[in-house]
């Protein structure tokens, strides 16, 4: 079982740093199926994400915009973690909320939603995409926890930390990021040789640089070629199955 499928199941069988699961454990809940039988709406997964859905929708229009998520996303941390933890863990893992948005809102069936204008649905997360949006949420913030702990673990932009990975950096951090559980690296030895060919196939513009973008498609890929839980979700595109 990977990371992120682990914290949506309650467990904590992995290596993810503090931070990621201090995030992970705001969001994990409400992106629970209620269990079969349970009269809908009235599960535990389902009571969590009505409330988190009145917070990040606040003007009650079914529709959330990704500047709303993301003041969501702050509100939830400052609010479980006190307003200076809470805002580091926000700030930290912001590169990734715009991939978990961009995933769920093209979920549901898409429909305009305001007269005289071109905005439609999928310019938003619905009210039906966001458990998995929640699940994203997490599934992205384990990818990019891993991609920071080896792209110099430190917040923003430095030397060090420049949202690029070289083959060097890859070489010598990818032990760290043993286990996170990604299936595309589940049978990856630490040798040089092995490496090095992970690395190419990561480098989708072969550039010889792995953006965060290149490492998050390509453990996405990984996942659903393997028909992983993490894998399904990321592959749902019929909005019925995101509630």
């Amino acid at each position: 079982m990977g990371a992120a499928e682990s914290f949506i199941n309650g467990s904590k069988d992995h290596t993810c740093s503090d931070q990621c699961i201090d995030f992970c454990d705001c969001f994990a809940g409400a992106a629970v199926r209620d269990p079969p039988g349970t009269k809908r709406g009235k599960g535990p997964g389902s009571a969590m994400r009505a409330q988190a859905w009145m917070v990040a929708d606040p003007n009650g229009n079914g529709l959330c915009s990704l500047a709303e998520i993301d003041g969501w996303i702050q509100k939830t941390l400052m609010h479980e973690h006190g307003d200076d933890v809470g805002k580091d863990i926000w700030r930290k893992f912001r590169p990734s909320y715009i991939r978990a948005f961009n995933d769920a809102k093209d979920i549901g069936k898409d429909r305009k939603v305001f007269k005289n204008s071109d905005t439609s649905a999928d310019d938003y997360v619905q009210k039906g995409e966001f458990r998995l949006l929640n699940a994203y949420l997490c599934i992205y913030a384990v990818m990019f926890d891993a991609f920071s702990r080896i792209d110099g673990d430190s917040e923003g932009t430095t030397a060090t930390d420049d949202r690029r990975m070289g083959i060097e950096e890859w070489k010598k951090g990818f032990s760290a990021i043993s286990g996170h559980g990604f299936a595309c690296f589940a049978n990856v030895g630490d040798d040089a040789s092995s490496l090095e060919a992970i690395f190419k196939k990561m480098d989708a513009d072969g550039k010889g640089m792995v953006l965060l973008r290149e490492f998050c498609e390509y453990i996405e890929k990984g996942e659903e070629e393997a028909g992983t839980e993490v894998g399904k979700m990321l592959g749902i595109g019929d909005g019925d199955q995101a509630r």
